[in-house]
């Protein structure tokens, strides 16, 4: 019965009317409908006083722990070279949020995105441009209003914008304060292209918040243009749609290349407490760039 369920399920979502539906605003409001009621008859089995989320301030006995149930089959199925559990800013115990669904890396931000919001001018309008974002962190900051937020990604049509990070013609030079892509340099062939745009567009005294998957002791980045199928790029890039795996030190050494200077923000800045009880693990590291 399970497999015959299974068949059919793949039946369905093969049929081009399945597909359209895949590709409409429809399916994405149902499935966000979906997942926050899911979450709210789950949260209480979550709530207590231990933790607390930064970002929509639910206290919490415990996290969610990670990573998603996709995830893990691809592991299983594809073998990859690293392991999650090697990953810099990644909390497997903590990787979810229960109430928001942020992710531990959105909670690592949002504690630097409200010192930076709390440091600001109020008087004046900040231009805030976030690259594929997940929706809890985008609902936090669309609270503030000296922050002017847009959203952008190429193939989406959930955002404000489709933009290419590449090519961004519809910004001068200059325009934006802010500027965030949490893990999208490693979908882009030409990341050097967005590196050099990320730099033209911000401010003179602009910033951006770059996160790509790094693993701890891995240095050098290693991309071959003959990794190009899923089953490959499972298992040497560490997903089906990654086009290379950063090396830490190489990925700062692009942002550099870019004339971009990097801040690298971890423990030591934000306080071994605030970790805690935000669920972000020790080995986090938030990179700020500014334009040289």
């Amino acid at each position: 019965m399970p497999e015959l369920v299974e068949n059919i399920s793949e039946y369905i979502k093969g049929t081009r009317a399945y597909r359209m539906y895949r590709e409409s605003r429809a399916y994405d409001e149902v499935r966000r409908h979906g997942k926050a009621l899911k979450r709210a008859i789950k949260l209480p089995r979550y709530l207590g006083n231990q933790y607390q989320c930064p970002i929509c301030d639910c206290k919490l006995r415990a996290f969610r722990a990670g990573p998603w149930k996709s995830s893990l089959r691809a592991a299983r199925k594809y073998q990859p070279v690293h392991l999650a559990s090697e990953m810099e800013t990644l909390n497997l115990a903590a990787f979810l949020c229960p109430s928001c669904d942020a992710l531990d890396r959105d909670r690592l931000v949002w504690l630097y995105l409200e010192q930076l919001f709390h440091s600001l001018d109020h008087t004046r309008t900040y231009r805030f441009l976030e690259f594929a974002p997940r929706g809890a962190l985008d609902k936090k900051i669309k609270g503030y209003p000296f922050i002017s937020y847009r959203s952008a990604d190429l193939t989406r049509k959930d955002v404000d914008e489709q933009v290419d990070l590449t090519a961004m013609s519809t910004y001068p030079d200059n325009s934006v304060d802010i500027l965030m892509c949490l893990h999208v340099l490693e979908h882009i062939p030409d990341d050097g292209a967005a590196m050099r745009e990320i730099k033209r567009v911000l401010k003179p005294d602009g910033l951006g918040i770059v996160l790509v998957p790094l693993y701890v002791g891995v240095d050098e980045t290693h991309e071959d243009p003959s990794i190009n199928t899923e089953a490959l790029r499972w298992k040497y890039f560490g997903q089906g749609d990654h086009v290379r795996q950063y090396g830490k030190r190489n990925f700062v050494d692009r942002l550099e290349a870019a004339s971009l200077k990097v801040e690298q923000l971890g423990i030591a800045h934000f306080g071994a407490e605030a970790f805690r009880r935000a669920g972000i693990a020790d080995n986090s590291v938030l990179y700020v760039v500014r334009p040289r």
